[in-house]
């Protein structure tokens, strides 16, 4: 908790130092292939605040969030009016608003924005150019949470997905969850009875097999809590119980202070924000933390004993002579991103002779529990 505290402290200065201001700009991207256009809103750093608000100087990550059933995108100025600061830019679609929404359509939509996004940091014609950096995560609330999943299935395109008590949907969010090959952080409240944890976030987090998924309950919390006030979200809560016992400005605080350190990790390279979030779940009374990470750099810390791959580092092929039986893995990288694609063994070798140097992990596609086996490239 040591790093935890002093983090909590450190991150108002840091704010200080880096005061970016809120940029507001609208922006819709057509899908060719759907003949649809996905509507946005979008808030930016900025030199100064406001309506098209010149950018400030630097590449951004995005942050690509969907809303929840029947709520509008005002509901998140309480993420945009702290992640923004920071310096990410946040993507709010605004499609499927009504009250008989498209989940696969919208989780698409998640997906196209983000993509669209990476393309105006590229046009010499849009607000946006040379301001977007590569990093991307797809992010969600209720229904919007479990759209996520649906937008991160099998996308290579994205870093990491952080979502806020997400929703089962219709097709299955957790389904989606077994191709999702990036980095997981999910929250939800102890006290939510609009998705009840054991039959949402529970199934959903089980589903996921990435080498690098946390869990945030939040005790006390409740289902509307992680937004504004908002009427029909509301009004849904109040038709069942239990209540949140926590306020709204600590169950936002929680998500502040851990997503932050997720997303500053997995969007912006920083090497201690990772360790510092690993201190935090063990040290925290303010949730009970599910932390399953297997993200190393050291060789060092594999267990001795058997030879677990060979040669390591590995130029062209390496054997895992404890998959000899095994006929495909998935591989990961140092980030745990995961390729799109299982990939084949042969008597436990593997091709690695198009892969950049680094580090790596393997995992079984069917008995992922067998794994993961690190090892490094160095052509």
């Amino acid at each position: 908790m040591r790093q935890f505290a002093w983090l909590t402290f450190l991150l108002p200065i840091m704010a200080l130092a880096q005061p970016f201001a809120i940029g507001e700009r609208t922006a819709s991207f057509y899908d060719a292939a759907r003949d649809r256009t996905i509507a946005c809103e979008i808030r930016y750093p900025g030199i100064t605040a406001g309506s098209a608000a010149p950018f400030a100087d630097g590449v951004f990550p995005v942050l690509v969030f969907g809303h929840g059933f029947v709520m509008t995108t005002a509901a998140y100025a309480n993420l945009w009016e702290h992640f923004v600061p920071l310096g990410y830019i946040m993507v709010l679609p605004t499609t499927e608003g009504g009250i008989l929404p498209n989940h696969a359509d919208f989780g698409q939509d998640l997906a196209f924005a983000a993509e669209s996004m990476q393309a105006a940091g590229a046009d010499m014609g849009s607000p946006f150019f040379g301001h977007v950096s590569p990093a991307t995560a797809l992010m969600g609330h209720s229904m919007g949470g479990g759209a996520s999943f649906l937008g991160a299935a099998s996308n290579a395109g994205i870093a990491t997905v952080v979502n806020l008590a997400a929703a089962e949907t219709n097709p299955s969010a957790v389904s989606a969850c077994a191709d999702v090959l990036v980095p997981t952080l999910m929250f939800a409240g102890s006290n939510d009875c609009v998705t009840p944890i054991a039959d949402h976030t529970a199934p959903m987090f089980e589903a996921l097999t990435v080498p690098c998924r946390a869990f945030i309950n939040i005790t006390g919390g409740g289902h509307c809590y992680f937004a504004q006030s908002n009427f029909n979200c509301t009004l849904g809560e109040l038709t069942c119980s239990p209540a949140p016992s926590v306020t709204r400005g600590q169950q936002h605080a929680v998500v502040n202070d851990f997503a932050t350190l997720w997303l500053d990790h997995f969007l912006k390279g920083d090497a201690d924000a990772l360790a510092a979030f690993v201190d935090s779940t063990t040290g925290t009374t303010r949730a009970a933390c599910t932390l399953n990470c297997l993200l190393s750099t050291d060789l060092a810390e594999e267990p001795s004993g058997a030879v677990l791959a060979w040669p390591n580092p590995a130029s062209t092929w390496v054997t895992l002579p404890t998959l000899k039986a095994v006929r495909s893995v998935r591989v990961f990288d140092g980030q745990g991103r995961g390729r799109l694609e299982p990939l084949n063994l042969r008597d436990g070798v593997l091709d690695v002779s198009g892969f950049s140097p680094g580090m790596y992990m393997a995992m079984p596609t069917d008995d992922p529990t067998l794994g993961p086996i690190r090892f490094m490239v160095n052509h």
